[in-house]
């Protein structure tokens, strides 16, 4: 019984020593689109792989596990987005980080016509993503809006 006693007050102690160090986690700095490739094309299911380009600026890597985004264009749903894999995020680096959104093409008609007439368009990309280290997950929410110049 002892020992149970001991083992869970070293637990405890580890995880306030862990959480007390998470006070000082500085936000990702979003940097913008990175670059857009097609994955695959159908009539009813497209997708896209977007890289994202991102700062951190802490002084450890980051994992993250889960990510699942809906993308809006000029406020419109389009399309949902999520992470094809794991990807670890360096410390102090400039990094990409992918995901790939999934959309039908044939209800994207109308959005997508609107946008080509317009000198500018708005992206938004909102949803969650799990963040962590040591297999220590949280879900914290993304939210990215991005003017996009459609006339370079």
């Amino acid at each position: 019984m002892k020992k149970i006693q001991n083992f869970c007050l070293m637990a405890m102690a580890f995880v306030l020593l862990q959480s007390g160090g998470c006070n000082k986690i500085k936000e990702l700095d979003y940097k913008g689109i990175k670059n857009a490739k097609l994955e695959s094309i159908n009539f009813h299911n497209t997708a896209i792989r977007i890289n994202l380009s991102y700062f951190n600026p802490n002084n450890f890597s980051i994992d993250v596990k889960e990510t699942n985004l809906s993308i809006f264009l000029d406020d419109q749903f389009v399309a949902l987005a999520d992470q094809p894999e794991k990807t670890k995020i360096p410390k102090n680096a400039l990094f990409e980080f992918p995901i790939v959104a999934h959309f039908d093409p044939l209800k994207i008609m109308g959005p997508a016509l609107k946008s080509i007439f317009a000198k500018t368009t708005k992206l938004r990309l909102q949803g969650t993503a799990k963040l962590g280290k040591d297999g220590i997950f949280i879900k914290v929410p993304l939210d990215i809006v991005e003017e996009i110049n459609l006339r370079n």
